[in-house]
């Protein structure tokens, strides 16, 4: 039996949140300068997504994996997390694609007076930084700028559609 789309329950997956299936589902997230993650193993039809809010755990030095307690919060731990729920499926990291989108400068009425980096410039740093340490490969990716991004994630095949959310600021 072929997976209906158009009949199929949407999930929302909420910032701090990931999910993982083997199953034909659907999950839709909305990012500013929160970045989601997607990995996908065409051999299993494992997927995962998840919605990280900030770049790096607090907990890090003390082993954010078994200490951390919003591990899909934090750019750093949620990589680690997935990487680690891949490898108990028996799937390694070269085997798994990756995308990764959002980490936007939405919030520029208040980061336009910090001459620092903003908060998604620091969510896609993190992500960099982890990819490089774990040697992964992003498949595809939509970053940056000035405009959130609404993500439907289908789980069985990997794929992603996305529209890019209209910045009413410019008008």
């Amino acid at each position: 039996m072929k997976f209906d789309y158009i009949k199929s329950k949407i999930i929302f997956l909420h910032p701090g949140e990931a999910i993982f299936s083997k199953k034909p589902i659907i999950v839709s997230t909305v990012l500013g300068s929160c970045v989601s993650i997607t990995m996908y193993n065409a051999r299993t039809k494992m997927a995962g997504i998840s919605h990280c809010q900030l770049p790096k755990c607090p907990h890090r030095a003390t082993d954010c994996i078994k200490h951390c307690v919003d591990p899909y919060k934090y750019v750093d731990c949620t990589i680690e997390k997935m990487l680690e729920k891949f490898k108990s499926n028996k799937i390694a990291p070269e085997e798994i694609e990756i995308k990764i989108f959002g980490g936007g400068d939405v919030l520029t009425t208040i980061e336009k007076q910090i001459p620092t980096q903003t908060v998604g410039q620091k969510n896609l740093i993190a992500a960099d930084e982890m990819f490089k340490k774990h040697r992964l490969k992003v498949a595809a990716k939509d970053v940056g700028g000035k405009t959130g991004r609404k993500l439907f994630f289908v789980a069985d095949s990997g794929e992603i559609y996305l529209n890019r959310l209209k910045n009413y600021e410019e008008n």
